[in-house]
């Protein structure tokens, strides 16, 4: 028997509950995101709790701004979609999360080359990354609420943003052991995310 073929109708999101967002925008976004978060998580696998310069750090910043450039790219697919609300609440609070991220991108910079460490310099781009990631929960949390994306893509949103409050507390915990629960939480909660964002158009049905 020969193969038979489906066509699938693409990611189409609502832009602010009117137009939509483009499906080569959508999937580019995936795609970001399942590399970026995939990669991240391995290297913080790899790379453990290590401090000072050398390899490990080099390798945790690269992958790590690989993951931030993908968040970064969710956010802003979320704010055309109206993820969240047309609201100027819901404006402001990704406007905000923008600027804890790019705070979060220097802190990155700073780590994987190991500078001004213990600086109040340091120490103020450090809080922008447990800002942001908080951030994110709050953001995740009001659009599983919103409904405005839905199916699988609304509640896998919701807990790859969770990342924060279900990952952070174990590695506090148990320390480079729990690096592996964040990484397993990562790859089932925002690569996860990033695949079904980035899903094909046609797929195969039979044989």
């Amino acid at each position: 028997m020969t193969a038979s073929y489906r066509t699938v109708t693409p990611t189409r999101l609502a832009v602010r509950g009117t137009d939509v967002a483009p499906a080569s925008t959508v999937r580019t976004t995936g795609a970001l995101l399942a590399v970026g978060t995939v990669a991240w998580a391995v290297g913080m696998a790899i790379a453990g709790a290590h401090e000072g310069f050398g390899w490990q750090s080099l390798l945790g910043g690269a992958t790590a701004l690989l993951f931030q450039a993908g968040i970064a790219r969710l956010l802003l697919l979320q704010y055309r979609t109206g993820a969240m609300g047309d609201g100027p609440l819901a404006r402001g609070v990704y406007r905000l999360q923008f600027l804890f991220l790019a705070g979060a991108v220097v802190s990155t910079l700073l780590d994987a080359f190991w500078l001004l460490h213990g600086t109040p310099v340091w120490m103020a781009f450090d809080l922008c990354w447990p800002l942001s990631m908080a951030t994110m929960v709050g953001i995740g949390i009001r659009v599983a609420i919103a409904g405005r994306w839905t199916g699988s893509i609304r509640w896998t949103t919701l807990w790859a943003q969770s990342w924060f409050v279900t990952s952070i507390p174990v590695v506090l915990i148990v320390r480079d052991a729990g690096l592996w629960v964040a990484s397993a939480q990562l790859i089932s909660g925002y690569a996860l995310l990033g695949l079904l964002l980035a899903r094909h158009e046609t797929v195969r049905t039979g044989a």
